[in-house]
């Protein structure tokens, strides 16, 4: 792993589990491909696109200001431990 990734998603607290993450990901792939191929366009597509790129920047980062705010985690106890043991600090 690259030390700018490696950066972004050690260098804070992390408070995105393993599924939710998979699960960001995927739908904003999804909504990519579809501005991608046509199947959205105009304002709809740009502004589904934006918001496609701040899901997968979250994804990415583990880490999601709304859940921040919201005091939500959604990292798992096996993840916890997981991360504890590799000094990544979380939310709890």
């Amino acid at each position: 792993m690259n030390r700018f990734i490696k950066g972004l998603t050690y260098g804070f607290s992390r408070n995105l589990g393993k599924k939710d993450r998979i699960v960001r990901a995927i739908i904003s792939m999804a909504i990519i491909a579809s501005w991608y191929f046509g199947i959205i366009s105009g304002v709809l597509g740009i502004v589904s696109g934006i918001l496609a790129i701040m899901v997968l920047g979250t994804a990415a980062t583990a880490r999601c200001g709304i859940n921040y705010m919201a005091n939500i985690s959604t990292v798992s106890k096996h993840e916890q431990e997981h991360l504890s043991k590799k000094g990544i600090k979380f939310e709890k």
